[in-house]
Formats: C-alpha cells, sequence, structure tokens
C-alpha cells in the first residue's frame, strides 16, 4: 500500500494548522495559501472506499503529499476534496507552482491508470493576506474558486472577489470604525525616472484589512466614501499617515516625496489648505516632498472652486499632478490655468499600448501635449520590459507598475530605495500587511 508522507489532518486540525500558518506569516513577509482540489467529475472512483479505487485514491494523495513541505499539510473534506496548506509562500506565483506541480504529476498518474481516466482534476487556490485572515474564509475563498474552475473548466483558478465571497454589504458605520480602529494601512508604489532608473517618489495607496473578511480593496470603500462624504476624514487620515512615515524615513536618512490622491470631496472643503499646511507643521515634512493628484473628473465638477483650492495649497509650496489624464473631459483652458507640475497617463493607454496601436498614439500624444505645456508626464500600469522601452522612446519621464514594484509597505520600502530598480526582481514585491498594523509600528526601519 502506498505511504502518505504526510499526516492526513482532521477537518478541526487543519484549521488550528492554517490560523498558526497564519499567526507566523503575519510577522513576516510570508504568504498562506489554501489549496482546494477535485479530483473527479463526478465518478466514483476517489469517493468509493474498495478494491482498486481505494488504491487510486492513496496514489493520489501520495502524489500530492510528495510535493508539499513537513510544515504544510493535508485534509480530507467531506465531498472528496483535498485542502492543502502551503505554510509559508514568498507571492501568489508560489502557490500556482505548486499547484501547477500537483497537476502534472496527478496527469502522469491518470493517463498510467486506466482505472482513473474519467478524473479531471481542478484546483481552487486562496490566500493569505489577500483573501482573508482566518482558516474558514481562506477555505470559502478556495472554494469559490474551484467552483469557478469547475463551471469554466479551467485547471486551476486563483480566487477573485467577483466570485461573489459572502460579506455583508460594506455600511458607512462599517468604514468609519475602520478609521477609527487602525484597519486601515497605506503602501506605497515608487515612481521611476525612465531616464536613470532612480526613484522621484511614492504614491500612497490605502488598503482595509478587515478582521473578518480579509482585504478589502480600495474600488469596494473609496465609492462608498466618496458617496457619503467620509472621504474628506479618510483622506486626512491618509495625509496624516503618511506624512508622518516620510518624517521617520527622513529620520533614517530616507528623503522621497510621497502622493497622495484627493477626491472632488477634498476640493470642496475650503478647510483643507489650513489642515495641509498644519500638516507639514506638524510632522516637518517639507511642502514640496507632498505631491497631491486630482483627477480631470474632481477638477471639472466645480472649476472655480477647484481652481481657488488648488491654489490655495500651491501656495504652500505643494505640487500637484492630474491623474487618470486621457479619460476625463477636461478642458485645456482650466488645465492650463491650473497650477499643476505634472500629469499622469491613465493605465487602460499603457496597458494597452504595446498591442493596439490606437492607444499607443494616444499615449505618444498626452506625452507631446505635457511637455508642450511645461509638464512632467508619468506613466502608471507599466507592467513590461517593451512597455517600459516603449514609454522611454516616446520620451516620458517617469513610470511607475508592477515592473518596477508592486505597492509594498513602509518597512520595504527602505530595502528597495537601497537598491536600483534595474536589480530589483520583477513581481516579487507582495502587498502584506498583518492585521495588527497601528501607525505607530508600521514602516519603523
Amino acid at each position: 500500500m502506498t505511504q502518505i508522507p504526510l499526516e492526513m489532518a482532521r477537518d478541526a486540525q487543519f484549521h488550528i494548522q492554517v490560523r498558526q500558518a497564519v499567526l507566523v506569516a503575519q510577522h513576516s513577509s510570508r504568504q498562506v495559501g489554501v489549496l482546494m482540489i477535485d479530483f473527479d467529475t463526478g465518478q466514483p472512483s476517489l469517493r468509493d472506499g474498495r478494491g482498486t479505487a481505494n488504491h487510486t485514491r492513496e496514489r493520489v494523495l501520495a502524489l500530492v503529499a510528495e510535493t508539499l513541505r513537513e510544515s504544510d499539510a493535508l485534509s480530507c473534506k467531506r465531498g472528496g476534496e483535498v485542502a492543502v496548506l502551503l505554510s509559508s509562500l514568498r507571492n501568489p506565483e508560489d502557490a500556482m507552482l505548486v499547484a501547477d506541480k500537483i497537476l502534472r504529476k496527478l496527469d502522469r498518474l491518470l493517463k498510467a491508470d486506466s482505472y482513473a481516466t474519467h478524473f479531471r482534476p481542478k484546483i481552487g487556490v486562496s490566500l493569505f493576506p489577500d483573501h482573508g485572515s482566518s482558516a474558514s474564509s481562506l477555505l470559502e475563498c478556495a472554494e469559490l474558486a474551484l467552483n469557478s474552475a469547475r463551471k469554466n473548466n479551467e485547471r486551476c483558478v486563483l480566487y477573485s472577489q467577483q466570485f461573489g465571497a459572502s460579506r455583508p454589504p460594506l455600511r458607512l458605520s462599517v468604514l468609519r470604525q475602520a478609521i477609527v480602529r487602525d484597519q486601515l494601512f497605506p503602501l506605497y508604489q515608487p515612481k521611476i525616472d525612465l531616464k536613470n532608473g532612480r526613484v522621484t517618489g511614492l504614491e500612497v495607496l490605502t488598503r482595509w484589512r478587515h478582521p473578518e473578511y480579509g482585504l478589502i480593496m480600495p474600488d469596494e470603500f473609496i465609492p462608498l466614501a466618496e458617496r457619503t462624504g467620509l472621504i474628506v476624514p479618510l483622506t486626512l487620515w491618509v495625509l496624516n499617515a503618511a506624512m508622518n512615515q516620510c518624517r521617520r524615513w527622513r529620520e533614517h536618512g530616507i528623503n522621497t516625496g510621497i502622493a497622495v490622491n484627493l477626491s472632488m470631496w477634498n476640493l470642496d472643503a475650503p478647510e483643507l489648505p489650513d489642515q495641509i499646511a498644519a500638516l507639514l507643521s506638524s510632522t516637518g515634512v517639507s511642502a514640496n516632498q507632498l505631491e497631491l493628484e486630482i483627477t480631470e473628473s474632481a477638477i471639472m465638477d466645480d472649476p472655480q472652486r477647484a481652481m481657488r483650492t488648488v491654489k490655495a495649497i500651491r501656495e504652500l509650496g505643494v505640487r500637484f499632478t492630474i491623474d487618470d489624464f486621457g479619460t476625463g473631459y477636461s478642458s485645456l483652458a482650466y488645465l492650463k490655468k491650473l497650477p499643476v507640475s505634472s500629469i499622469k497617463i491613465d493605465k487602460s493607454f499603457t496597458l494597452n499600448m504595446e498591442s493596439d496601436n490606437d492607444s499607443a498614439v494616444i499615449v505618444r500624444a498626452i506625452i507631446d501635449l505635457g511637455h508642450n505645456l511645461g509638464l512632467k508626464v508619468i506613466a502608471e500600469g507599466v507592467e513590461t520590459l517593451e512597455a517600459k522601452a516603449m514609454l522611454a522612446d516616446f520620451g516620458c519621464d517617469e513610470a511607475q507598475g508592477y515592473y518596477f514594484s508592486r505597492p509594498i509597505t513602509a518597512s520595504d520600502i527602505a530595502s528597495f530605495m537601497r537598491n536600483t530598480p534595474e536589480s530589483a526582481p520583477k513581481h516579487s514585491r507582495i502587498e502584506m500587511v498583518p492585521p495588527g498594523w497601528t501607525l505607530e509600528n508600521a514602516g519603523d526601519i
């Protein structure tokens, strides 16, 4: 009889093992993965407890276990599926590589075993911290990913929020509590000079770590904040967190600028210039280190009021950038009047320009327009060497995107700043902050 090299965990034991792995990962740069594997399409072979079927089941489980490490775990579920714990991963690609190894081993077994010709293994994958922080939520997300694999006849699927994990709709009171209880945290994405490869600044990107439902991305909670006006205190929280972090970096010899996004609600707040002045004074951050990104739509909602607010803040020495340029309906006359120093090309154009000539033409036209207006031009959404090369050829000044770095924690910025972007490993910097993160201990170097 084939021996399974890893102990098969009972369901409760497996939950404990997942919880322990998450606790360890919270204090490191590692992730935790859960794989949910379905071995057949309703055939009785793996669910039958007799004869050859039982032998095939043991061989399958042994092959899965051979791919894992001693710190990983297996658990058979009631429906015949097998849950796998991957206790220490560097990034999502690691989980997908393990899943691919399992599938290839199973394929070789199934080709050699005529009894198993009807098996079609499929795998669903979920990750801490991206998809949850509890065993239950990670198993649920892995199951939802597996259901998507079954439905679309795919071999392996990584969980996506669009799969519809059961979660109550976000409410204003829940988001307000998130701000008060430090469930929000900032990440930082470097902007790179395309001529010399140096870091020119960092864009601040906010994430929400819900204690039960895991990571909630901005496209889910920012619309709620904007609809209800909570975006105003939320933006102040981000400004305060980012500027205090900028002060801590400076104390450790790292001088860099930060960019924070504003919405039309912020531009409507007459007290914003005084609040920014107070933050500059209390943190000691130089005004020219702070950059505020505003969209075309935010400006055009009330151009005259936006103009007054922008000019009042600009008088403090703070710089402005037009974000998502090319997607709005801005007036070039207002753009020329606004005291902005740069424009940022929306990633919808950058991501497609390698394969879509129209997008490439638009990108080049925006770069030429910006330079003719005396503005610096930044491209976002740069994910490949080819895209970077095209932008450099077009004369773009700066770029940001996964090719250079994912959004990373404040503590990771220190090591990133000590290495040139050209030598940094691509696609290896993963968004990870422990649920217990607070402003006081985050990003200490």
